[in-house]
């Protein structure tokens, strides 16, 4: 570094031009007086005095008369210190520059862009974590190992675990044992195709494709957006895909942030007869208020005439969507997110038991 560098760094550190130009010349000169240290430097004969007094009282300098005014540096061990210090500090704001603007703190925005994976990955830990319904997921075979502790957590506290495995052809097959006490059902899907964690209808983590020419990410924490990650999680990431893994089937409770999930799996048992049991949670449409029901789904309603038409389970999704449920006393009507018409909109729908119709059977 030369004598020019060295003082603009002074400068920034806080110094006049002027006292850091007499600073830079005291060190070479060692002990001057104040006229040699004017004629040295730049710093003009009728400032001189006045500069090296501040220099004096920020230790940078020592000052003494012997027969002239004398000045010399100081120790630079205190002044090194001072500027390590400024320097630590320095890096440690541009370290926290760039956290802030590529990881915005989650708690206080609803969408966040973000340019690390990292960022992604990490968030999504966090929403499973967090996760108390049900988790629905696509993930590669090395990001189900990165987040297979936290998925297997969320199961073991009841948490509904649907996870979509993204093959290539060289990736090392995983087996049952890989997704039991961990996955309530695996389906199989070729990549490239797009990271995605949902968590209870109202968080995701998503990453785009890998081939794509964006390379960015999104954390959510908002409902609406949500459930548009959800519909594209169940249309193309699930519903068309052969099923790898599935726990038992009469595995209860099982937890759902959706209506329309529990229809795809529990519709065909109920129209068969079967007592399916549930409790949900959720709140009155007419007064807000909070509201848990328990009892048996006596009946459904789907109103959606494309599905009849062509008999198209992704079709009868795009219809309204209507549980029925009896608790004993009176009959409800539930529906999902956005409900209007029923009297409950489900946040959750937990299934504490199904009774077959050949059990009911008496002989």
């Amino acid at each position: 570094m030369d004598t020019d560098q060295l003082s603009e760094v002074l400068q920034a550190a806080d110094l006049s031009f002027y006292q850091a130009d007499a600073y830079v010349t005291l060190l070479e000169l060692g002990t001057a007086s104040a006229t040699e240290v004017a004629r040295s430097s730049e710093v003009p004969d009728a400032r001189i005095y006045d500069v090296l007094r501040d220099l004096d009282e920020l230790g940078y300098v020592e000052l003494y008369e012997q027969d002239t005014f004398q000045a010399r540096a100081t120790d630079p061990e205190t002044v090194v210190e001072s500027l390590t210090d400024r320097a630590t500090r320095f890096e440690d704001a541009a370290a926290e520059i760039e956290d802030r603007y590529e990881q915005p703190t989650l708690d206080s925005h609803t969408v966040s862009i973000v340019k690390r994976f990292d960022t992604v990955l990490e968030a999504a830990r966090t929403f499973v974590a967090e996760a108390d319904t049900q988790v629905h997921a696509t993930l590669t075979p090395e990001q189900y190992a990165d987040l297979r502790d936290d998925l297997a957590d969320a199961k073991g506290r009841g948490v509904t675990v649907n996870l979509t495995i993204l093959y290539r052809d060289e990736d090392q097959e995983l087996a049952t044992p890989d997704f039991e006490g961990v996955c309530t059902e695996v389906h199989r899907r070729p990549r490239p195709s797009p990271f995605i964690v949902t968590s209870d209808l109202r968080r995701t983590a998503f990453a785009s494709n890998p081939a794509a020419i964006e390379d960015y990410g999104m954390i959510l924490e908002n409902r609406s957006f949500t459930y548009v990650f959800f519909w594209h999680f169940l249309i193309f990431m699930w519903l068309p895909w052969p099923v790898m893994y599935s726990a038992e089937a009469d595995g209860t409770p099982r937890r759902y942030a959706d209506v329309r999930q529990f229809l795809l799996e529990y519709i065909q048992p109920i129209r068969e007869g079967a007592t399916v049991t549930v409790e949900v949670e959720g709140r009155d449409t007419e007064s807000g208020d909070d509201v848990t029901l328990a009892g048996s789904v006596v009946d459904t309603e789907y109103v959606s005439e494309a599905a009849e038409a062509l008999d198209s389970e992704l079709l009868e999704l795009a219809g309204t969507a209507t549980i029925v449920v009896d608790d004993g006393q009176e009959r409800h009507t539930v529906g999902g997110w956005g409900a209007t018409y029923e009297d409950i909109e489900a946040q959750r729908i937990s299934v504490i038991g199904v009774t077959a119709v050949e059990s009911q059977r008496t002989d």
